[in-house]
């Protein structure tokens, strides 16, 4: 019983890291804080092999803008979804080793949680 146990145990755990491995990595950096307020320079690296001429940075939670205009340097796909910029994809896409970056001013002291899907080669 318990070598099945550990066995779905492994399964499941590569089968979730296979699920969740990004060639984009996402790194944040805190500019400012003020009363309540902050604002975040996020880094998108591709550490794939391939390059990248497209992908859906969606805001998980804690992002609270207070006007549309408070996250810069993505294009709104709509709601809490955003994609790379149409300029960085119509010159050669986010090569393999390479960054782009993005901001926004965020109306809480903490970081919002960002993921990436769709991602276009």
């Amino acid at each position: 019983m318990f070598k099945k146990l550990l066995f779905f145990t492994l399964t499941f755990a590569l089968f979730a890291l296979a699920i969740c491995d990004s060639p984009i990595k996402i790194t944040q950096t805190l500019s400012s804080q003020w009363e309540g307020h902050s604002t975040w320079n996020v880094v998108l690296e591709n550490t794939g092999d391939k390059t990248i001429f497209g992908a859906t940075i969606v805001a998980e939670s804690g992002l609270s803008l207070e006007k549309p205009e408070n996250l810069w340097s993505l294009d709104s796909l709509g709601g809490n979804k955003y994609g790379l910029p149409a300029w960085l994809c119509q010159n050669g896409g986010l090569k393999n080793g390479t960054q782009t970056s993005f901001g926004y001013s965020n109306a809480l002291t903490t970081a919002a949680v960002f993921s990436i899907c769709d991602i276009k080669y």
